[in-house]
């Protein structure tokens, strides 16, 4: 009797097929082609993000007048400098307070611009063309507007001429006082972030069905309860990134507002973080110094983002 030799079984899973090798040859091209396409992007946020992020870390630990050869070497000195420097923890605090009464009224009044807009009425469109002018125009453009608004002098401002008409004999000098000078420059970026922060809670309150702010209307519901227990659980998702744009915004933005506008006065009122960093490294030089106070900046920025995120959290569950 002969034994006849069987063919060995194929390893293919159970319920499986075999892949068939021009399926495989598809991937690995299709894997290419988005190498290829991805790879421009990539290479353009190392050149301009991650390069820049690494130097700029790397000159905080150096002593460079830009003028006087190459970086030299000085390990932690610019940050021992910097801690005992009281126009940094200034600068910082003044920073903060600008973002902290900026961005919280920005995503209130957004919110509520969000849902006035979001209904239709009588000149409806009039009023969504109008909300979106600030995002056509610059900070620094703006700042040059704002100064004829915030004009010195009893009388002379725009705003000074409005309030004065309901009987105040006495307006402050807006950026000019100690007092009103950082309130003014937050007016003024709360009035240039509110387009794209509006826009954002427009997108997530349309996706909220007619039908239910309809049937909650037939049923008595009222208009603080509608917006308690139905809009709000539907756009609250969008508050964390809305704080997020409002942040970069109000951090970034106060450079050219100060430089037009302030200077950093009335006695360093209006001086944040960003504008001593470019007061140290072009005024006086200091390259190293303002690296080492960049990484302070940003490290300022990522504590508030890890903020955000855990209030995100808690507004996601109330």
């Amino acid at each position: 009797m002969s034994v006849t030799q069987l063919p060995e079984p194929l390893l293919v899973p159970l319920g499986a097929s075999p892949v068939p090798a021009r399926h495989l040859r598809k991937k690995r091209g299709d894997g290419r082609w988005a190498a290829i396409i991805v790879f421009p992007n990539l290479a353009m946020f190392t050149i301009f993000i991650i390069v820049p992020v690494l130097g700029g870390l790397y000159l905080s630990f150096t002593s460079w007048d830009i003028t006087n050869g190459f970086p030299k070497w000085i390990g932690l000195a610019n940050y021992r400098q910097m801690f005992h420097d009281p126009l940094v923890w200034q600068a910082a605090e003044t920073t903060l307070k600008f973002i902290a009464f900026g961005v919280v009224p920005t995503v209130i009044i957004s919110l509520w611009l969000a849902m006035l807009i979001n209904f239709r009425f009588r000149f409806f469109t009039v009023v969504r063309s109008l909300y979106l002018i600030p995002a056509a125009m610059s900070f620094a453009a703006s700042a040059v507007v704002w100064r004829y608004i915030f004009q010195d002098g009893p009388g002379y401002g725009i705003l000074d001429y409005v309030i004065t008409r309901f009987g105040v004999t006495n307006p402050p000098d807006w950026l000019a006082s100690t007092t009103w000078a950082l309130p003014a420059l937050d007016i003024i970026t709360i009035w240039l972030s509110l387009p794209i922060a509006t826009v954002l809670y427009l997108a997530a309150l349309q996706r909220i069905p007619d039908s239910v702010i309809e049937a909650s209307t037939l049923d008595g519901c009222g208009a603080i309860r509608r917006i308690r227990y139905i809009i709000w659980p539907g756009v609250r998702y969008m508050t964390p990134l809305v704080a997020i744009v409002a942040l970069l915004s109000f951090t970034n933005g106060s450079f050219d507002l100060v430089r037009i506008l302030t200077q950093g006065d009335p006695i360093n009122a209006t001086q944040t973080l960003i504008y001593y960093i470019y007061f140290e490294s072009f005024d006086f030089g200091a390259w190293g110094y303002a690296a080492a106070l960049s990484v302070l900046q940003i490290a300022i920025i990522a504590g508030i983002l890890l903020i955000l995120r855990g209030l995100s959290a808690l507004v996601n569950r109330w």
